[in-house]
């Protein structure tokens, strides 16, 4: 896309990672055969989608193929709001495509083709320092930290982005099906120290800090210079630490139909909450920091009341619904 087509001015989030199709089960047809919908998905893209739906500006930057999908994700993000100036597309591999599975609590678990992928063929020369310098927040999850030359072009990216005074945020998105090796963890450990934002859930939180007190690390991860730590539990709720301020809040209850994107709608939720104050994390009072954690709560439950994921990010209209109907986290947990 030319760069002129795209307004950049004021961008709140920027990711930066996989852009994929998602193929989702929707059972056996009567002869017999399985059933699977094509859906964008991708946990960085479904953040961008997210802050768009909320009345936010995203952009992101990755890779996808010159192939029919390839060409469908273009449009897609294109048609939802995401600016794309940094989106290109690649004739060294093919769309990624991950087949999804629910089973009966309507919990997702994968199928993944991760080689050749994608979105590892980003480079430093691929950055759009122009969509950075517009930027709030830089967004990174830890699919694009193990292969070159894509893991060079995170590191130019957070170097540049963190000396313009911008946010970096991280989300591991570890998914035990893909079986990662111990130099793997131990980069997904070891980005933590670059991060301002982190978001991890229980499962994640329970692999990589080898079943270690909650409270306990956390700390650490602050004192260690994380401003905000979220550990997203599901129907549990989030578990929240800053310098200022730590607790827990409930999920909303909704009727849960499939979880692929929640906790990427939390993630997008989260970091547009915020984008929309002058404060750093760390700065925020109490009040401030349930509030925007409550709305990322209610973005989660939102999303998992309905199939798909990136395509089914909520707006800013079915989040307040969600609150309103819902069970208040804040009434259950007033100080």
């Amino acid at each position: 896309m030319d760069r002129d087509e795209q307004d950049n001015r004021g961008i709140d989030v920027i990711s930066m990672g996989d852009l994929m199709i998602d193929f989702t089960s929707l059972g056996i047809n009567a002869d017999g055969k399985m059933l699977f919908e094509r859906n964008p998905g991708g946990a960085p893209a479904n953040v961008a989608a997210q802050v768009c739906r909320l009345g936010g500006r995203s952009a992101f930057m990755g890779t996808v193929g010159t192939d029919e999908h390839g060409e469908y994700l273009c449009r897609v993000m294109r048609d939802l709001g995401v600016l794309t100036d940094g989106l290109i597309q690649t004739e060294k591999c093919s769309t990624r495509i991950t087949f999804v599975y629910l089973n009966e609590e309507h919990e997702r678990f994968f199928s993944s083709y991760r080689s050749p992928r994608a979105e590892i063929v980003f480079s430093p020369a691929d950055i759009r320092y122009d969509l950075l310098d517009s930027a709030k927040i830089l967004h990174i999850p830890s699919s694009i930290l193990y292969d070159e030359p894509a893991k060079d072009a995170v590191e130019a990216a957070v170097t540049y982005a963190r000396g313009k005074g911008k946010l970096i945020s991280y989300d591991p998105n570890w998914n035990k099906v893909l079986g990662y090796n111990s130099e793997q963890t131990r980069i997904m450990l070891d980005f933590i120290r670059h991060v301002d934002v982190l978001k991890i859930s229980g499962e994640e939180f329970e692999y990589l800090f080898d079943g270690r007190p909650l409270e306990q690390v956390t700390a650490k991860l602050v004192e260690s210079g994380v401003q905000l730590v979220a550990v997203t539990f599901g129907k549990r709720g989030c578990y929240y630490r800053t310098k200022q301020a730590a607790g827990h809040l409930p999920a909303y209850q909704t009727r849960v139909v499939d979880t692929t994107g929640a906790g990427d709608s939390f993630m997008g939720g989260l970091l547009y909450g915020l984008s929309r104050v002058s404060k750093k994390p760390e700065e925020l009072s109490e009040k401030e920091l349930r509030e925007r954690i409550d709305f990322a709560n209610a973005c989660g439950s939102a999303c998992a009341a309905k199939r798909g994921s990136l395509l089914v990010m909520p707006t800013m209209e079915e989040v307040e619904q969600t609150r309103r109907n819902g069970t208040s986290a804040r009434l259950l947990c007033s100080d």
